[in-house]
């Protein structure tokens, strides 16, 4: 009996598992158009997704790009838009590889928290934020580039204010060492080429004063993430992209990549990085040789923990659904630590804003509506008396975690990517192998694109296509 029950759920799982695939299945052929194919799977009450990503990749000449959708943790839809090479025309898949750009800082803001409350478990920590508060030059033990700290705050920026942004580093008023032309200036102050890594850029940074006191604002940094990664190193005894791998694996992603700076080094399904139409042409940081600005206006490989790994889009939905404990599978952090990793900072600045940038996530608290015109002093209504505007709605400024909208996007020469998860329970990946000139315009149009086509749906499908070998 006891056998037959276990045949019994055996043959149930198959059958689940060969009905997924069937439901999944992309269609037969290429869709889309020979100038623009589609590729992947979407059940049709979700084609206002496909308009979205089609109308404005052809608006603004992006060649290829990906677009994942997941609901209450299920993946229910995956596609490839567009040209992932358009020489050799190599159609784009869902699982393409591309550029992260920034939008690598919640992985590692992540990989910070799951390393801290190991230490905790271990009682090397009291707890967590005990760990967050810890001084992040302690930990990192590297040596100023010309042997001494030119502003002593430096030994007072936490892994808190690494996190969030408030490390003292501003890139609007002393430039961005991990760009040109800072970098350049690095470099020539070093004698010694633009391929800098980043240990040796931290180095050079721990010699020059902060922009403003540790923890006191928050003004975005990559700097501060390119710290986090040699933290996690240090700690762990590990790299940073191996220290990743491991905790990724356990959540079922096994594609995420450090990227790497050159055409020919790229990862076998990654895509092609394209300028914008009519962009100059760089000299290589690598070698000096002039290349497309994707392939060498920036060393990606000292990016690594701000901005340099490569992923697809249906690994970063499944990032965020086995993070909040939707698959099964246990996430790499606890709810407290959750808690923790959207709460509003104490920042002065955000103390009555409904955004917020908390520890490695763009937050946005969802605000009540007002009551329609046509309703507001309904008490009122046919009896001739004068209606007075309604009262202004309270400033929402905390809820829990599940509640939240939290996203984070990238930008690179070359790319443009989007992660956003809405309190409806929707996750949404949208990543490109280009960024247009105008940037500012199209990453509007695409996150306002994508809420309208949420939106939109008027019926989900069941599917969960996370089932897929290609998926799990």
């Amino acid at each position: 009996m006891q056998r037959s029950f276990k045949t019994l759920l055996g043959l149930a799982a198959l059958a689940g598992w060969a009905f997924a695939q069937t439901l999944c299945m992309p269609p037969a052929g290429v869709a889309g158009t020979p100038h623009r194919p589609i590729s992947g799977y979407a059940a049709a009450s979700l084609e206002p997704y496909d308009r979205v990503m089609t109308r404005l990749m052809e608006r603004y000449q992006i060649p290829g790009g990906a677009l994942a959708v997941a609901r209450n943790g299920r993946l229910v839809l995956f596609r490839g838009y567009g040209w992932a090479d358009v020489r050799a025309k190599e159609p784009g898949q869902p699982d393409s590889l591309f550029r992260l750009a920034s939008l690598t800082k919640p992985l590692t803001a992540v990989a910070v928290l799951h390393l801290g409350e190991s230490l905790v478990s271990l009682g090397a920590y009291p707890d967590l934020n005990s760990f967050l508060n810890e001084k992040a030059f302690r930990l990192v033990k590297l040596q100023p580039y010309g042997g001494q700290i030119t502003d002593p705050r430096l030994k007072n920026i936490t892994l808190r204010d690494l996190l969030q942004h408030s490390g003292g580093w501003n890139r609007g008023w002393a430039g961005d060492p991990m760009f040109r032309p800072t970098l350049g200036d690095i470099a020539r102050a070093m004698q010694r080429p633009e391929n800098l890594s980043s240990q040796e850029l931290i180095r050079f940074m721990m010699s020059r004063p902060l922009s403003f006191a540790p923890g006191s604002r928050s003004a975005y940094s990559n700097l501060g993430y390119a710290v986090l990664g040699r933290v996690i190193e240090r700690i762990s005894g590990q790299s940073y992209a191996d220290y990743l791998r491991g905790m990724l694996q356990k959540m079922g992603i096994h594609r995420v990549r450090a990227g790497k700076t050159r055409l020919q080094d790229r990862w076998p399904g990654e895509v092609r990085y394209y300028d914008f139409p009519r962009a100059p042409l760089t000299r290589s940081v690598v070698d000096g040789a002039l290349v497309n600005r994707p392939y060498g206006e920036f060393y990606l490989e000292a990016h690594d923990a701000g901005g340099g790994l490569v992923a697809s889009a249906p690994d970063l939905v499944r990032f965020v659904v086995v993070l909040e404990g939707l698959r099964g599978l246990p996430s790499p952090l606890s709810r407290e630590a959750l808690e923790e990793m959207f709460r509003r900072p104490r920042l002065k600045q955000y103390a009555q804003t409904p955004r917020y940038y908390a520890l490695g996530w763009e937050v946005r608290v969802p605000q009540s509506q007002p009551a329609p015109p046509h309703l507001a002093g309904a008490a009122g209504q046919g009896s001739g008396k004068s209606r007075n505007p309604p009262d202004p709605q309270p400033l929402v400024l905390t809820l829990p975690f599940d509640q939240l909208e939290w996203s984070h996007d990238g930008a690179f020469a070359g790319t443009r990517t989007l992660l956003l998860r809405l309190p409806e329970g929707v996750v949404i990946a949208a990543l490109f192998n280009s960024r247009p000139w105008n940037d500012w315009s199209f990453i509007a149009e695409l996150r306002r694109g994508l809420l309208n086509a949420t939106v939109a749906v008027q019926r989900w499908p069941d599917d969960d296509c996370f089932q897929l070998g290609t998926f799990r």
